[in-house]
C-alpha cells in the first residue's frame, strides 16, 4: 500500500514540473519578462500564504490516521471540523495575502506605473486564490489521513497544473492583463478543490451527520500550533530572496532568478508527495520504530533524488538555452546550478521535519525557523548588494543547510550514521560541480552525466543501513516476480 500510495503522489506532482517546463517560453513570449516577475511573485504570495492554514492540514491528517481503525464516526467529526475551520482561516489568510502584496506592489515594487496599477486591481483575486488552496489543503489533509491519496493527489495535480497551463491560455486567448492571468489562477485553484470536495463528500461525509466540535477544534489547533508557526514563518524566509532581489534588483533580475527557482520548487513537489504518504505513517508509530522509519527514510530519498540532482547540474545549461532560446538571461544558469545544490539539503531536511511533526516535536523547527528570520534577511540583503543573484542563491544554499544539521540532530539519528549516509551526496555534488566548466556540447554533458549518476546512486545504496539494502532488495524480487 506505501508503495502504491508513492507511486501515485509522485505521478501526479510529476505534471505539475512538466506543465511548468512546457509552458514558462511560451509564457515568457506571450507577456514578457517584467510582466512575468511580477506574476511570479503573485504566485509566491498566493502559494506560501495558502499552506498556512495553522497547520490544519497535518492535524487532519495525524488525528484521522489515528482514529481511523477505532472509531468511524470520531473521523468525519474531525474532517467536518477541520474544514469549518479552514473556511474561517482561509479567509483570514485571503485578507492577509491580498493587503501584504498591496503594501510590497504599492511602496516597494520596483516596476513601471502601468503594471503597478494592474497589480493592485488583482489583488482581490489573490484573495480568493489564498482561500481556495487552504480549503485545498485541508481537504488533501482528510483524504490522505483515509489514504484516499489517488483522488487527493490528482486535486492537487490540478491545483499546481492551472498556475502555467490556465494562465498561458489566458494570455494567448484572452487578455495579458495581471486581472486576467490572476482570474485563471483562480479558477484552477477552485477546479483542484472542487474534484478533493467531491471525492471526501461522496467517501466520507454522504448520508451521515455532519458534526463540527469545539473540542475537536481545540484538539486540532492544539497539534498544530507549532506547525503554524513554522507555517507563518516558512513565507517569510521562503519569499525573502524575490523580495529583496525586486526592491534592490529590478523585476527582471526577479525573473531571471524565478525561472530556474519555478523548475526546482515544482521538482520538490514530488518529495513533497512522498511526505505526505509517510505522515499519516509515522503519526502512529512512536519511539525507536518511528526513528528508525525516519532515518531509513530519508536515506532512501537522498538515494533517489541524488543521481538526479548530479545529471542535472552538468545539463542545466545547455537545458535553459536549448528551452527558453534568446529569453534565456545567463544569470539563471548558475543560479540553478546552486539551487539544484540546496533542492538536495531541502529534500532530506524536510522527511525529518515531517517526522518531528508527527512526533508531536514542531515546535522544535518553528523556533528554529523564527530566530533564522532576522539574521537571514540581513544576509540577503548583503549577498544581494555585493553579490547579485548568485550570492542571494547561496545564502539559499547555506540556510538550508543549516536548518537540515539542526533537525538531524534534534531527531536524534545518530550523527556519525546518518553522516555516512550522506558521503555519497556530497561526493557525487562536488565532482559535478568540478566537471561542469570542463564539458562542452549536450551529448557529451548527457553521457558524463549518466555516468556520474550511476555511480552517485550505486554509492549511496552502498552507504546506506544494511536495514534499507534489504528491503529494497525484497521490493526489487517481488515486482520482477510480479513481472
Amino acid at each position: 500500500m506505501l508503495a502504491r500510495n508513492s507511486l501515485i503522489s509522485v505521478t501526479c506532482s510529476i505534471v505539475p514540473i512538466v506543465a511548468t517546463i512546457v509552458t514558462m517560453p511560451f509564457l515568457l513570449g506571450a507577456i514578457g519578462l517584467e510582466r512575468y516577475g511580477a506574476l511570479a511573485l503573485c504566485w509566491l504570495f498566493l502559494i506560501y500564504l495558502g499552506q498556512v492554514d495553522f497547520g490544519l492540514n497535518r492535524a487532519v491528517t495525524n488525528r484521522v490516521a489515528q482514529l481511523v481503525t477505532t472509531d468511524v464516526s470520531a473521523t468525519r467529526t474531525t474532517m467536518a471540523t477541520g474544514l469549518s475551520l479552514a473556511l474561517l482561516v482561509g479567509c483570514i489568510m485571503g485578507l492577509l495575502a491580498a493587503s501584504s502584496a498591496f503594501v510590497f506592489f504599492g511602496w516597494f515594487f520596483d516596476t513601471e506605473e502601468g503594471l503597478r496599477d494592474e497589480l493592485l486591481r488583482s489583488l482581490w483575486l489573490l484573495g480568493a486564490a489564498t482561500l481556495i488552496t487552504t480549503l485545498l489543503q485541508v481537504t488533501y489533509g482528510a483524504l490522505a489521513g483515509r489514504e484516499r491519496f489517488l483522488s487527493a493527489s490528482v486535486a492537487m495535480m490540478i491545483g499546481n497544473s492551472s498556475l502555467p497551463i490556465l494562465t498561458l491560455a489566458t494570455a494567448l486567448l484572452v487578455d495579458t492583463s495581471m486581472i486576467a492571468l490572476m482570474a485563471a489562477t483562480l479558477v484552477g485553484r477552485m477546479i483542484g478543490l472542487l474534484v478533493a470536495i467531491a471525492d471526501l463528500w461522496a467517501s466520507q461525509l454522504r448520508g451521515y451527520p455532519i458534526k463540527v466540535r469545539a473540542s475537536e477544534a481545540k484538539r486540532l489547533l492544539k497539534f498544530g500550533s507549532w506547525i503554524m508557526a513554522a507555517q507563518l514563518t516558512a513565507p517569510i524566509l521562503m519569499s525573502t530572496d524575490r523580495l529583496v532581489i525586486g526592491s534592490n534588483l529590478g523585476a527582471t533580475a526577479v525573473a531571471a532568478y524565478t525561472i530556474p527557482y519555478q523548475i526546482v520548487s515544482r521538482m520538490q513537489l514530488v518529495p513533497q508527495s512522498l511526505m505526505n504518504v509517510l505522515f499519516p505513517r509515522f503519526s502512529v508509530v512512536k519511539g525507536a520504530e518511528a526513528r528508525n522509519s525516519a532515518l531509513l527514510s530519508a536515506t532512501a530519498i537522498s538515494a533517489l533524488f541524488l543521481p538526479v540532482i548530479v545529471g542535472l547540474i552538468l545539463l542545466i545549461g545547455p537545458l535553459l538555452e536549448l528551452w527558453l532560446g534568446e529569453n534565456l538571461d545567463q544569470r539563471s544558469v548558475s543560479v540553478g546550478i546552486v539551487l539544484l545544490c540546496t533542492f538536495l539539503l531541502s529534500t532530506v531536511g524536510q522527511t525529518v521535519i515531517v517526522y518531528l511533526q508527527a512526533q508531536n516535536d514542531g515546535k522544535f523547527f518553528a523556533t528554529f525557523q523564527l530566530a533564522e528570520i532576522p539574521i537571514y534577511f540581513a544576509v540577503l540583503i548583503f549577498a544581494a548588494l555585493d553579490f547579485g543573484l548568485l550570492g542571494v542563491a547561496f545564502a539559499f544554499l547555506v540556510r538550508r543547510a543549516v536548518e537540515l544539521i539542526a533537525c538531524v540532530l534534534r531527531a536524534r539519528f545518530g550523527s556519525l550514521l546518518f553522516l555516512r549516509t550522506q558521503i555519497p551526496a556530497v561526493l557525487g555534488i562536488a565532482a559535478a560541480l568540478v566537471i561542469e566548466p570542463l564539458l562542452g556540447d549536450i551529448v557529451v554533458r548527457f553521457a558524463v552525466g549518466c555516468v556520474l549518476a550511476g555511480l552517485a546512486f550505486v554509492a549511496a545504496i552502498l552507504a546506506a543501513p544494511a536495514e534499507l539494502r534489504e528491503t529494497l532488495i525484497a521490493q526489487l524480487k517481488t515486482r520482477l516476480k510480479r513481472a
